[in-house]
Formats: C-alpha cells, structure tokens, sequence
C-alpha cells in the first residue's frame, strides 16, 4: 500500500532527512537520498525499502570516507568496521565497491604508503612492517611486493639515529656512556624488531659516529 509523504524535516545535526509518511511515522535517509522526494509524494513498500537500503550505503560511505581522512585504510579494516555496524553483506559490498572506484580501497597502495610512512618517522625492520600489515589483513603476496628491495641495515641506521640524541643526553658524562648507550640503542632497535646482532652492530656504529669515530670512547 502507498504511503503519503507528509513532511520532510531536517534531523539533528543536519546529517539526515526524516520523511514522515501520512503523519504517524518518519524513515531517516541521507540528504543526498532524500534530495529528490517532496511532500504529496507515495511510496509503495519496495520504494521505502529501496530508499532506506541507499541511505544505509550513502551513510556507511560517508562514514568509511571519515576514517580514510584520518589515515589509509585496508580492505580488510573497513570490512570489520563495516560488519561491525551491522551492514548486510551486499550493502558492505556495494560500499566496498564504490570506495574501490574512487581509489579509497588499495591494499596495494596502502602496503606502500603503510611503510614509506613508517621508515620515514618510525623505521623499523621488514619482519616488524610484515606482521604489522598481516594484522590489518593485507594480502600475503602485496605484502611482499611492498618490502621488495627492503634494506634492514639502513632501516637500522634511520632507527638508531633518530634515538641517538635522547640517549646520548641520557648517558651523560656518566664513566660507562658507550656501554649504556650501546645497551639501550640494541634493546631499542630490538624493539623494532631488528634482529639482534643487526641492532648491536648498528648501536655500537652510530656511537662511534656520534662521538666523532672512536668506538671506544
């Protein structure tokens, strides 16, 4: 049975249109969905249904479209935000879809930008940047393709010389400089899950280069 549109009203924030039908019920839609409908219009069943299954799409769009503005995301990560909202499955996959036409969705390209961003302000080792992009699910084979031609020794070196001053100023004048330094820089780049010959190696060179050549000092 049709339904009269009996008054559109803006809702609180202004984020959606309620669309009262014959006076005695309201179905929020988006602006953009609610942008055609005027009042004295009929709605059949399907079209209610239809309208609300846009909306819900034109919302979870919107609302993936928030969480990129903030960083990249996976696939895989907007898949469960998605899912967690409670989206059915063709609705997820219309939102997924159309994000991927605009360039949202790219694990290609976020496995890129994932690492470039890391080694450029956190550096750490391609067995740390694996497990990180594992976890946001992106696929094994990309995952590969990004750390091609990966180098943990410059990683290393770009870790333990962004560390180096804080330790330095921690060490001191204190008698045993080179061996807390050393000790701290390994265990650092430990963290970052280089491995530990690679780390000590790298702690003993950059103490050596930050107090002007001399590994003993």
């Amino acid at each position: 049975m049709a339904r009269r549109i009996s008054a559109l009203r803006v809702g609180r924030g202004g984020r959606t249109v309620k669309v009262e039908l014959d006076g005695t019920e309201s179905v929020p839609l988006t602006k953009a969905v609610a942008a055609g409908l005027r009042v004295g219009r009929q709605l059949d069943g399907p079209e209610i249904e239809k309208l609300t299954r846009e909306s819900r799409v034109e919302d979870s769009y919107a609302r993936c479209l928030g969480l990129l503005a903030r960083r990249p995301r996976s696939r895989a990560e907007l898949e469960r935000y998605l899912d967690g909202r409670k989206l059915a499955g063709e609705d997820r996959d219309a939102v997924l879809a159309r994000l991927a036409e605009r360039g949202w969705v790219d694990d290609r390209a976020f496995a890129r930008q994932w690492i470039e961003n890391r080694q450029e302000f956190r550096p750490r080792s391609g067995r740390a940047l694996r497990m990180e992009l594992q976890r946001f699910g992106v696929p094994e084979g990309q995952i590969r393709e990004a750390l091609e031609g990966m180098d943990d020794t410059a990683a290393a070196r770009a870790a333990a010389r962004k560390k180096a001053p804080r330790l330095l100023r921690a060490a001191g004048k204190d008698p045993q400089a080179r061996i807390v330094f050393e000790r701290k820089m390994t265990a650092y780049l430990a963290s970052r899950g280089f491995d530990y010959d690679l780390s000590r190696e790298t702690a003993r060179s950059v103490w050596a280069e930050s107090s002007g050549g001399d590994e003993n000092a």
